[in-house]
Order: C-alpha cells, then sequence, then structure tokens
C-alpha cells in the first residue's frame, strides 16, 4: 500500500513536471517565431552570404521542429499520467491547440523565408556566372541580349518611345500651364502692391494737403487776431484823444 501511494505521489510530480515542461516549450517555440519574423528579414548581398544564411536557416528550423516534437511528446505524457491518475490537466487542455497554432505559424513563415533565401541564391549565381563569361570575353551576346530584354522589359513598363514622348510631351504642356498661371499670380500681386502703394502715396498726400491748410488757417486766424488787436489799439487811442479834448 505505501509503495503505490508512493507511485502515485511519483506520476504526480511527473505530471506537474510535464506540465511545466510543456508550457515553456510553447514559449520558447513563440520566442522563436517572433524571432523569425522581426529578425530573419535580410538577403545575402552575394551567393556566399546568402548560402551561409540558408544554412543558419535550416538549422533554425531544426531547432524549431525539435522544440515542437518535445512539445508534443511531454503533452502525450501528460496525458497518459492523467489516465493512469484519473484526474485533469491545469491547462485546461489550451497547451496542445497553442503549440499547434504556433508551429502552423513557424512552418509557413519558415518556407517563405527559405525561398525567399533560394531565390537570391539563385540570383547570385545567375549574375556571378554572367561576369565569369563576360570576363572569358564572351560578353558581348550577352550584352546584346541583355539589351533586348532591357528593351523588352521597358517597353512593357513603360510602354513604346512614342508612347513615351508622348506622355512626356503632355506632362510637359502641363508643366507649361503650371508655369503660365504661376506668372500670371506673380503678375497680379506686383499689380496689387502696385495700387496698394499708389494709394499710399495719394493718402500720403492727402495727409500733407490737410496739414498745410491746418497750419495756412492757424496763421489767417494769427492774422486776424493781430489785426483785431490793432484795430482794438487804434480805438483806444481815439477815445483817450477824445476824452483829453472834452
Amino acid at each position: 500500500m505505501v509503495d503505490v501511494r508512493r507511485l502515485k505521489m511519483l506520476q504526480m510530480v511527473q505530471l506537474f513536471k510535464c506540465e511545466e515542461d510543456a508550457l515553456q516549450s510553447v514559449e520558447w517555440l513563440g520566442e522563436l517565431l517572433d524571432a523569425l519574423l522581426k529578425t530573419h528579414v535580410r538577403l545575402g548581398d552575394d551567393s556566399q552570404e546568402t548560402r551561409t544564411m540558408l544554412d543558419k536557416h535550416r538549422k533554425f528550423v531544426d531547432v524549431a521542429q525539435s522544440t515542437y516534437d518535445y512539445g508534443r511528446q511531454l503533452l502525450q505524457a501528460t496525458v497518459v499520467l492523467c489516465q493512469s491518475l484519473r484526474c485533469t490537466t491545469r491547462s485546461s487542455g489550451d497547451t496542445l491547440p497553442r503549440l499547434n497554432r504556433l508551429w502552423k505559424q513557424f512552418s509557413v513563415s519558415g518556407e517563405e523565408r527559405q525561398h525567399r533565401l533560394e531565390l537570391a541564391l539563385d540570383f547570385h549565381a545567375a549574375g556571378e556566372r554572367v561576369r565569369r563569361g563576360e570576363r572569358r570575353g564572351g560578353g558581348g551576346e550577352r550584352e546584346r541580349q541583355t539589351g533586348r530584354r532591357d528593351h523588352n522589359v521597358t517597353e512593357q513598363y513603360f510602354g513604346s518611345p512614342s508612347d513615351t514622348a508622348a506622355a512626356a510631351e503632355a506632362v510637359r504642356e502641363r508643366l507649361l500651364l503650371v508655369e503660365e498661371r504661376r506668372l500670371q499670380l506673380q503678375e497680379a500681386e506686383l499689380h496689387d502692391d502696385e495700387e496698394e502703394e499708389e494709394e499710399e502715396e495719394e493718402a500720403r498726400a492727402l495727409d500733407g494737403k490737410e496739414a498745410r491748410l491746418d497750419v495756412i488757417g492757424e496763421e489767417l486766424s494769427e492774422k486776424e487776431e493781430e489785426e483785431e488787436e490793432k484795430e482794438g489799439g487804434r480805438q483806444d487811442e481815439d477815445l483817450e484823444r477824445a476824452t483829453q479834448d472834452c
């Protein structure tokens, strides 16, 4: 009886350990997926670098595959232990779906990454073969073929030379219209500025005339006051003489 209880306790400990390790494998696989999506995006600058990156990517995928297999084995062991102990798991059965979902996302992204690296490797290898052929003196025909391909590609994406010329002419006419409109606006602004300056000059002239009229008015007022004072003085003198005569 003691041995049975001891065995059951050992199975319980093993069950908890398997559940924790399974959750840890899910976290590891999620970290590998984040690294694949965020950091594994660059392609090589030449065939050697691209081949090295492709080898590293395959090793990276092998690590993710081992992590996924390890998680599945732990979950299978958890199921067996739960059946033996007649209990349920603490993860409520959501660990396996999470693990499968992460692995599916990793598989799709990993295949896309490998495909891009393989295409880049083929591209660099083809370019190096062309350069080696040119160095051996066989570059003339390749240049002509490349020129024809470039011409076809140019017509495919940009149209024929006549179409390109027509489009350029249309763009030039639009630019001329825009330039003409800009000049008209500049002339209108200059005309408005000249009118404003003329109005300001007229206003200044009117102000000057008004100031001059004010000065003249003040001078006339002063003269009238002086004449009135003189007239008053003469009247006073006449009055004094008349008084003395009496």
